[in-house]
């Protein structure tokens, strides 16, 4: 597993972590779920499971389940500064079943 982030992303999650030492102390990525922009990947803090692979880079600790993993792959986190954008390498195409033509957040 690989995660690729800014420098602003990981003084965040720093920060994050720091401010929150009586939790996990491991960030999973984790799949979301499908919505109306399709897949939607999300970040918390969690306990590491024996089934997880992880990653290690300037102090955080990265955890993902690795049957997701070997589903959607690497990981990037983007900081778009309302918070964090996660993207894996094998991104699911939306096949609309999140929205359906009346969803009213959707834009349709």
């Amino acid at each position: 597993m690989k995660v690729t982030l800014p420098e602003s992303a990981i003084k965040t999650l720093k920060d994050i972590l720091k401010d929150n030492q009586e939790r996990p102390q491991n960030i999973r990525v984790y799949f979301a779920g499908m919505g109306c922009s399709g897949a939607s990947f999300g970040i918390a803090l969690d306990e590491e499971r024996e089934d997880d692979v992880h990653y290690d880079i300037e102090g955080l600790h990265f955890i993902m389940s690795e049957v997701e993993y070997s589903k959607y792959g690497d990981v990037t986190i983007e900081d778009t500064g309302y918070g964090f954008r996660v993207v894996v390498a094998n991104m699911p195409e939306n096949t609309g079943g999140g929205c359906g033509g009346g969803c009213s957040g959707c834009g349709h």
